[in-house]
């Protein structure tokens, strides 16, 4: 791993190449699959597939212990810990894997009996311990809420995905629910793989597509074979694949680059780090096959720079495939070359847009610049360079191993395959799941997310710079999305419940955009913040005349001057709320808030039946629940004291506080 500071170019040829050299050299590659050198190189994969079997479907029970981000959160380290003390006796034996997606569930332990069974464990605690090592021990289904489902290898022995796996008994409904709608192609590993084991990755079939990439199929056909399937970029834009691969592979420039993107900033959107805490070999074989295709001899992974755990998992990934050859001199015995080098970001949200990412790895601040020309034709170093989200990246090799047609039979025409999103807020099950691009909104929602119909308001799509739509039922592809005034973005998909103020919304993402804007754009720098300055006025009672007519023509200069994608999906969330929540701007200007939310705008009441506890008066840090001599309601809030700090309000154990906001009745939230 290396800083912005310490990149150096790699080696490029020390001789220049005639254009009519250079054009032979492509026509005879462009239809033939490297050969093999040679002199006797070892090629591993058979044998790291069998080293990898012998832990995946040993004698022994294996125990999976989700140790991502989101299960270390959780506390699975001290479940992991517990676990591998143990003097097992030689009956089982205790893994580190990462998430396999249900991040509500954490801690998440997976037991793998030898007979092929799957027993998962959530919320697992100290209390569950003795549950899990019998279980292990002695295999069979042991009497424990712990215990949510039980699955089973369709076929004993071959497990590539959690697609093998069939569930047999459910024990909790919602954990059944949550898997049901998805498929899961590239996230099918994560929790069932070891993610710092590369036997295990080619034990379930990895590295087999960049085998068959290297010496059954040519340059072209690959390049073909990607513009078939319709794969597109999953890193929000939804720009064609195979374009971005072909038009560096038609350069005459013989140095290329390729760039992983996994610099996800999106609030709530954890796609790329899920994917590289949890499987990152499938990230790195993408990668290795775009180079190949690109023909780039050096390729960079840049993470953001606050996913430390993805940083630590994917260096010891890339040093493990370094020492079997699958990283480095002679790939798999072949005359192609790749070193990885990974780039740890600066932090800022705008490192994530393309031109701004390679300013950043030349030294130089994160700060777009204009296009074209276009990074694929002259980007990192005045160089062809293919820059590529990581779950695109993860679809490659699927593409190979099952083909163009296989990929297009999940999805829709224009938005075909299968999409990772981070599925969070106002819901029951929260986690990262793979689902078919075109899925209903309410299947996510309602039967993945678990949420009441009723209880949802709107749908925020996209991240920050994505949109927020009314909740109805409508397909989630690149199309639609877009008529709906929202993005895709890198997939973060949030119900937001009717205690959400659209309003105040809107001024939170307009203050995180106005925060990471590079400054570069005088109307991105300004302009950001007295939008926001506006909506706050709204969310604090001090709306004007004409204050709405000041919003709407910002939020349509904005991206109209802006240089960068940042600045010109900045005010989405601003313009779509306009469009479908104007009622609740207009009640703000009178000084009110219909989901009685943004406290300036609120006030607490205490009604009938009180029954006198005087608990709200004791918990009251200001004195504003007072007591009013003579009178049966005794107990008033004073809305001059208090500062809504919501403590009497959750104190009460009579459901006796209401919260209103003026002329909107009383509700009981």
């Amino acid at each position: 791993m290396i800083g912005r500071s310490q990149l150096k170019c790699p080696a490029v040829h020390n001789y220049m190449v005639s254009k009519s050299a250079w054009e032979d050299k492509k026509k005879k590659a462009e239809f033939e699959p490297y050969k093999p050198l040679n002199f006797p190189v070892h090629i591993p994969l058979e044998s790291l597939a069998s080293e990898g079997k012998l832990t995946l479907y040993g004698s022994k029970s294996r125990i999976n212990v989700g140790t991502a981000a989101c299960g270390r959160a959780a506390g699975a380290l001290n479940i992991y810990n517990n676990l591998e003390q143990r003097d097992w006796n030689e009956k089982a034996q205790v893994f580190k894997t990462g998430c396999i997606g249900a991040c509500y569930a954490e801690p998440l332990v997976n037991i793998r009996t030898a007979d092929g069974k799957h027993y998962f464990y959530g919320r697992v605690d100290t209390n569950s311990m003795w549950r899990i090592i019998r279980t292990a021990e002695e295999g069979g289904t042991v009497s424990s809420p712990y215990l949510w489902a039980v699955a089973r290898e369709r076929q004993p022995d071959l497990l590539r995905s959690f697609e093998d796996l069939e569930l047999i008994k459910v024990y909790n409904p919602g954990f059944d629910e949550f898997f049901r709608p998805q498929v899961r192609r590239i996230s099918g590993r994560c929790g069932l793989v070891d993610p710092e084991n590369i036997a295990e990755y080619v034990a379930m079939g990895g590295y087999r597509a960049l085998q068959q990439a290297l010496f059954k199929l040519s340059k072209r056909q690959i390049i073909d074979m990607i513009g078939a399937s319709g794969l597109r970029g999953r890193g929000g834009a939804g720009f064609p694949t195979a374009d971005k691969v072909n038009m560096a592979y038609e350069s005459p420039d013989p140095v290329r680059y390729v760039i992983a993107n996994a610099d996800e900033g999106d609030p709530g959107a954890y796609m790329d780090r899920a994917l590289l805490e949890s499987d990152p070999h499938s990230v790195l074989e993408g990668l290795i096959i775009s180079a190949l295709v690109t023909g780039a001899s050096q390729a960079y992974i840049f993470v953001r720079h606050e996913y430390p755990l993805a940083v630590q998992v994917l260096n010891k990934a890339i040093n493990s495939a370094r020492k079997v050859r699958l990283v480095g001199d002679n790939i798999l015995g072949s005359s192609f070359s790749l070193n990885i080098t990974v780039v740890e970001s600066g932090g800022a949200f705008v490192c994530g847009e393309e031109t701004s990412m390679l300013q950043v790895m030349k030294g130089q601040r994160g700060e777009p610049q204009l296009r074209p020309p276009y990074p694929a034709s002259r980007g990192f170093r005045e160089h062809p360079t293919v820059i590529d989200n990581v779950e695109t990246l993860a679809n490659i090799p699927w593409i190979i191993l099952n083909g163009a047609d296989a990929f297009r039979a999940k999805g829709t025409e224009k938005s075909p395959g299968t999409k990772i999103f981070c599925l969070a807020g106002d819901i029951k099950r929260s986690g990262f799941i793979e689902v078919p691009l075109g899925t209903g909104t309410k299947v996510l929602v309602e039967g993945v997310g678990g949420a009441v119909k009723d209880s949802v308001k709107a749908l925020h799509i996209g991240g920050p710079s994505g949109g927020i739509v009314p909740y109805r039922d409508f397909p989630l592809d690149y199309e639609t999305v877009a008529s709906a005034g929202a993005i895709m973005g890198s997939g973060g998909l949030v119900p937001l419940s009717k205690k959400r103020c659209m309003v105040d919304m809107a001024r939170h993402m307009t203050n995180f955009m106005a925060s990471e804007s590079c400054g570069k754009c005088n109307i991105c720098r300004g302009g950001l913040l007295e939008l926001e300055a506006r909506l706050l006025a709204l969310t604090i009672g001090r709306g004007y005349p004409g204050i709405l007519d000041e919003i709407e023509e910002l939020s349509k200069c904005i991206p109209q001057i802006s240089l960068c994608g940042l600045g010109k999906t900045a005010a989405n969330p601003v313009t779509t709320t306009l469009t479908y929540f104007r009622d609740e701007y207009e009640a703000h200007l009178k000084g009110k808030c219909p989901a009685v939310s943004c406290k300036p705008l609120i006030d607490f009441e205490i009604i009938l039946p009180c029954k006198e506890c005087h608990a709200c008066y004791s918990v009251c840090p200001t004195g504003a629940v007072k007591m009013r001599a003579g009178k049966t309601d005794r107990l008033v809030v004073d809305p001059e004291l208090c500062i809504k700090c919501w403590a009497c309000y959750e104190t009460c154990p009579f459901d006796s506080i209401k919260i209103c906001s003026e002329e909107f009745s009383c509700k009981n939230w």
